[in-house]
């Protein structure tokens, strides 16, 4: 079974994205103290004063993505609800039967949300995953064999059990966080992950890459290299020189090098994803695709892929953008395209003229992607979103769409259907924070594929856009959130706890309470 093919809530279950404890490090590796260079070694010591995410998460747990075991319930998940694999110190770890999890004492620092998976990275350098594996994205074997083999095992460690247990409606092997083996070689040391559609990547304190998954194309056609369709376990990706940043969604992959040079791959090139051009059929394409190649870029700082459309940040600010454009997702065209958005794509970086005349002295912190919309935070706390309106993932109110203070607002940036009404916004709008204070300012944002999530500098979550799976925390049968919304602080559920970064998958989410060891 493909990874698309699973039973998931109608809208898209595309995303990505990586994460870090501290959102000022998100542009450049982190410098943490030298371990040693086989992973074994490295548990035996975990570094001083690191900070870690306490995780919680919400959203569809339909395919296991949530990571919370196979004795939870599937379905939808409507709280933020804490996950004790992989928050140690955790209320439930005692109540856990001797061997039927594996025990997490490592602390996670890093987390990357693929579409339907999710990768981790401890503090010990140890790599966890959980989710959909039907592509090879948990880079382990979750198959029915090894299934059985498990299942065994748990029998011989469980001391009230004298029977092989049965195989389970779950299985325990992707809806639980396992760590990821690497048989053949002596894994480095890691300082970066993340995560497309079907697909995991790291990245060492040297510069390279290594990845496991597949991209897939629009045609169903799966590859990870020219030569294997799914890679099952860790391969080194070959660049010619370091990389300092990683970037994936959808089904491409960034990489940025330490002279500001960005190379491309994936299957996800139909729409210009990958920002250079490809032969236009045949074997030559998709070996071409799925082969690391630069593009026309240079001074670069910092990188960041959408589901289908990607950003580069130049050294002097300037932004550019290129991929699938129907509904303005990328900024970088500012002419009215009628009332469908167009079908435009753009097959070369192209300057985001928009986001950078709103910019007036301010750097641009972190850009994040959807299937249809963009967010931008600034380093004064503020987030500026634009693409597609009437799914309500820019979080900019329809009803009331105005001048923003500061900003040129024009008719023309605004693309309205027969009747009038509002459905794409082409030019950057304000939508945060929602107060004055320097507590309202946003400390992260992401981008979900039809949703967005936000926290504020005192650790307060904000949500908006699609809600059917209430991946955006908010009860109720509200299946859209229109504008941002602080999700509500109930008696037993978010009481004292201040987050610090947010992950977005498909129909999920992910939180990080950001926690001093």
């Amino acid at each position: 079974m493909m990874d698309g093919d699973r039973t998931s809530p109608r809208r898209s279950s595309r995303k990505r994205s990586i994460i870090y404890a501290d959102p000022a490090n998100a542009s450049r590796p982190s410098k943490k103290p030298k371990t040693q260079p086989h992973q074994q070694a490295a548990q035996d010591e975990e570094p001083a004063n690191t900070l870690y995410l306490r995780i919680y998460c919400l959203g569809s747990n339909n395919n296991a993505e949530l990571g919370l075991g196979p004795n939870h319930r599937v379905g939808d998940v409507r709280v933020p609800t804490l996950n004790p694999f992989l928050s140690c110190p955790s209320p439930s770890e005692k109540s856990l039967k001797k061997g039927s999890f594996p025990t997490i004492k490592n602390r996670v620092i890093q987390l990357a949300v693929g579409g339907m998976h999710c990768a981790a990275l401890t503090s010990t350098n140890e790599i966890l995953t959980w989710g959909v594996n039907d592509n090879g994205a948990l880079g382990r074997d979750t198959s029915s064999a090894r299934l059985e083999e498990y299942l065994k095992n748990l029998t011989l460690h469980d001391d009230n059990s004298s029977t092989t247990s049965s195989e389970p409606d779950i299985n325990p092997l992707e809806s639980t966080p396992h760590p990821v083996p690497f048989p053949n070689i002596n894994p480095p040391k890691w300082t970066q992950i993340t995560a497309c559609d079907s697909a995991t990547f790291l990245l060492s304190t040297t510069g390279q890459i290594y990845g496991w998954g597949c991209t897939r194309s629009s045609q169903g056609v799966s590859l990870f290299t020219p030569q294997t369709a799914i890679q099952r376990t860790p391969l080194p990706i070959p660049l010619p020189e370091p990389i300092t940043k990683i970037s994936a969604r959808g089904n491409h992959i960034l990489a940025l090098t330490k002279t500001g040079q960005v190379y491309t791959w994936g299957l996800g090139s139909e729409q210009g994803q990958l920002g250079r051009r490809l032969p236009q059929r045949g074997n030559s394409l998709l070996s071409c695709a799925v082969t690391p190649r630069k593009i026309k870029l240079k001074n670069i700082i910092d990188i960041a892929a959408g589901p289908d459309h990607s950003f580069a940040v130049g050294e002097n600010g300037e932004v550019w953008a290129w991929g699938l454009d129907n509904y303005a997702q990328t900024g970088a065209l500012a002419s009215n395209r009628g009332e469908d958005g167009g079908g435009l794509f753009i097959s070369t970086p192209t300057r985001v003229t928009n986001l950078e005349g709103i910019l007036n002295g301010r750097r641009i912190k972190y850009l994040t992607g959807g299937n249809s919309h963009s967010l931008c935070l600034l380093d004064d706390g503020s987030v500026y979103s634009w693409g597609r309106l009437d799914s309500f993932a820019t979080g900019v109110d329809i009803d009331t769409l105005t001048a923003q203070k500061g900003q040129k607002w024009e008719e023309e940036f605004v693309v309205r259907d027969g009747r009038g009404r509002a459905r794409i916004v082409t030019c950057p709008v304000r939508i945060l924070p929602l107060g004055e204070g320097e507590n309202d300012k946003i400390r992260w944002v992401e981008a979900g594929a039809e949703h967005g999530v936000a926290v504020t500098v005192d650790g307060r979550v904000v949500t908006w856009g699609f809600n059917a799976s209430c991946q955006t925390g908010h009860r109720g049968e509200e299946e859209e959130i229109k504008t941002p919304r602080v999700v509500g602080v109930r008696k037993g559920c978010l009481e004292g706890v201040r987050f610090g970064w947010t992950g977005a998958g498909g129909h999920f989410t992910v939180l990080g309470e950001v926690v001093g060891l």
